[in-house]
């Protein structure tokens, strides 16, 4: 109850292979929807090779989650510490500020729509440059956000209530790894693009390093992302939608998230505990180079 078995969301097949086991968490200071005592496997599909949830959270349990109000103001870290995602607001608008970069080395100025906006974040580090607007299916964010100048439109992605070639750029900042239907969310977002528009896509990356190391001790899994891509998959995606890819970038060094010999130590530490002792205990990835990709693609048709 509360799970569904789906197909390959790329190539439709239905046989697949069970890396390892994620598992809800039992944390009394998690969000309600959060907590649970589940394992869910994490497969690959035997003929594409897209890594997703199978089992995974159905329609309810997935709405039950992104409409639960203390997602945004009560959640626990990969470490264990408690966390409030709205008290965050300036250190996270701050963050976006290397994405707002990104984006102006490729274009410059433009109407812009966030898909999965949450709390505007990335939208108020855009400042005046854009045209910008956001989407947003959680209706406790959008309620949150009625008092703001941000425009947030309140409705659950693909559908939306713009008209096709009304967008120059779509983003969509850790928002397509879950979603029930990325190939679909990518034809609604070529759609909403005009011809040469550009979409903008930030994506846990599944060939990592630290993904490789840590299996189900990689940092950034979790019930809510449904998919797990690698470079050469979210360019077949985009490929297939009708986008041409122009390049894939791996934000890490020059962020705050960065400690290169820190972290360069701990993996080194890490591996041999878990490859070459075979240590069962479960460690946890530090943030590292290659674990987030940040992709731009054109709309060429």
């Amino acid at each position: 109850m509360g799970f569904e078995h789906v197909l390959c969301n790329f190539c439709n097949a239905e046989d697949h292979t069970v890396l390892f086991e994620i598992f809800e968490s039992p944390d009394e200071r998690q969000p309600p929807a959060w907590r649970g005592s589940s394992a869910i496997p994490v497969v690959r599909c035997n003929h594409c090779g897209l890594v997703f949830l199978n089992p995974r959270y159905d329609d309810e349990r997935l709405t039950a989650l992104y409409q639960d109000p203390q997602m945004f103001k009560g959640t626990i870290d990969p470490e264990g510490n408690s966390r409030s995602i709205a008290n965050e607001r300036s250190l996270r608008v701050s963050r976006f500020q290397h994405e707002v970069s990104a984006l102006h080395r490729i274009r410059k100025k433009g109407r812009l729509l966030d898909v999965g906006c949450g709390l505007g974040f990335f939208l108020e580090a855009l400042g005046d440059d854009y045209d910008a607007m956001g989407i947003e299916w959680s209706h406790p964010v959008t309620e949150m956000l009625k008092n703001s100048p941000l425009r947030v439109f309140e409705d659950r992605f693909p559908h939306n209530p713009f008209g096709k070639g009304e967008f120059d750029i779509v983003t969509l900042h850790s928002v397509l790894d879950h979603l029930p239907d990325p190939m679909g969310a990518l034809y609604a977002v070529r759609d909403l693009l005009r011809i040469n528009g550009l979409i903008m896509l930030s994506l846990v990356n599944f060939n990592s390093i630290a993904s490789k190391i840590y299996r189900e001790g990689f940092r950034l899994l979790g019930p809510n992302h449904l998919y797990y891509f690698t470079p050469t998959l979210i360019q077949r995606y985009l490929t297939r939608a009708g986008f041409h890819v122009l390049k894939i970038e791996y934000p890490y060094f020059g962020t705050e998230f960065a400690d290169p010999v820190r972290h360069t130590i701990k993996i080194i530490t890490d591996f041999w505990a878990l490859h070459m002792v075979r240590q069962k205990k479960v460690r946890i990835s530090p943030p590292f180079y290659g674990s987030m990709m940040r992709i731009f693609a054109l709309r060429y048709s």
